[in-house]
């Protein structure tokens, strides 16, 4: 990242914070477009603009100290077919661009630390990519199929108090998008919801092949086929309410190909494997522990997940944590947490490193942060990462970083 890029990025922050009393009732730092933006909405297009930008430090570990900057910029939409008299149709795409570098290979460890700089990557200091084009037919409240090339990040930041995509609360990909070996980062297919008395179910069907830097229509389902399903259902204790989940999901897919999923680099060359099917199953859960107001809570979440371990690369995750909404009087709208993972890698994998003298074990993560928004569309915050990473010698890794974000 140049000089130029560096100053240029921090002047931007440094007009968000002297703006930001003066437009604090604005949802975004160019308002209204002079009118232009509820015109566009009238029509039934929504846009959003936003820029997030990152300083990552490598600060304790094996290797040397490394400080970087990058962020990404993003342009959103959605396209409602109401207005041309299609009013259960929507249309949703969103574009993104990386820029700058990121910390790569230091401390020996596994999990990605920055979901929003992993994807859609950033070869060669830069990458960009068409990360969801998919349409929503929806019939009532609840009930919906969407299909086409979908951002699962996007749609794993919709969790209740771990999501965030990277840019709102956890960085780490571990509690931002869990890692599962079966699901790629974008994928090609469908999903449906629908909602029942007791239960909403969540049913997939997608390509094994990552989407990421792809459209995924060339040659889709040409490697075989996942099916998912997932049951949740709400839990009520003392005068709360919590939500519950299981999924369990089922891929054809080769062994040979099974490790090409773009979100895991484990530190040896892995062995293929002959199986040609793998399931992965999991239990997840979110609890409220203090409700600010209607729409602000901070509370418990946590997930358990296994494999078959074959030819799946991860065996066996879990992760539990405490976060959501700021319990600081009158900032709600802030974003905090501190969650803990432990992730382990299948025993072919394990097998395959003691082979060629590079020991593995599981690797455990703390992360906390804390997200300070200024006002509606400016935020500014701090992560701190304290990892075991996945090599068994190495040393304690920690992760300092900072973040801001601009809602355009």
């Amino acid at each position: 990242m140049s000089i130029n890029q560096i100053l240029t990025l921090c002047v931007l922050c440094l007009s968000g914070v002297l703006q930001a009393q003066m437009e604090s009732d604005s949802k975004y730092l160019l308002g209204n477009w002079n009118g232009a933006r509820d015109s566009i909405e009238a029509s039934g297009i929504t846009i959003n603009p936003r820029l997030t930008v990152f300083n990552h430090n490598f600060v304790s570990g094996s290797g040397s100290n490394e400080s970087v900057f990058n962020g990404k910029a993003e342009l959103s939409a959605k396209f409602n077919g109401k207005s041309i008299g299609l009013s259960r149709w929507t249309l949703v795409t969103k574009a993104e661009y990386n820029f700058g570098n990121a910390l790569e290979n230091v401390g020996q460890v596994l999990i990605p630390k920055n979901t929003a700089i992993t994807f859609p990557g950033f070869t060669g200091g830069d990458r960009f990519d068409v990360s969801s084009v998919f349409f929503i037919y929806g019939w009532k409240p609840g009930n919906q199929v969407l299909f086409g090339k979908i951002n699962m990040i996007d749609l794993a930041a919709g969790s209740k108090y771990s999501g965030g995509a990277g840019l709102d609360a956890f960085w780490s990909l571990g509690f931002a998008a869990p890692v599962s070996g079966i699901t790629p980062p974008y994928i090609f297919g469908s999903i449906a919801n629908i909602s029942g008395e007791k239960l909403k179910w969540t049913f997939m069907v997608y390509d094994p092949v990552s989407a990421v830097g792809k459209s995924g229509l060339d040659a889709p389902f040409n490697e075989g086929v996942v099916f998912s399903v997932s049951p949740s259902w709400n839990v009520n204790i003392g005068n709360s309410m919590g939500s519950h989940a299981l999924r369990l999901a089922y891929s054809t897919q080769d062994g040979t190909n099974l490790y090409n999923l773009g979100d895991l680099n484990p530190p040896v060359e892995v062995p293929l494997s002959d199986k040609k099917n793998r399931f992965f199953a999991s239990y997840s859960f979110n609890h409220p522990l203090s409700s600010i107001d209607d729409k602000h809570s901070w509370g418990l979440f946590g997930q358990f997940a296994v494999s078959d371990g074959n030819p799946n690369p991860v065996d066996f995750s879990i992760f539990l944590g405490v976060g959501g909404n700021s319990f600081i009087k009158n900032r709600p709208q802030d974003k905090w947490g501190l969650a803990f993972y432990d992730y382990s890698l299948s025993n072919i994998i394990d097998d395959n490193a003691e082979q060629i003298g590079i020991p593995l074990r599981d690797e455990l993560g703390i992360e906390t942060f804390y997200q300070y928004w200024v006002n509606n569309w400016f935020s500014i915050g701090a992560d701190a990462q304290i990892i075991s990473p996945i090599v068994k010698n190495s040393d304690t890794a920690v992760f300092l970083g900072l973040r801001s974000s601009v809602k355009f």
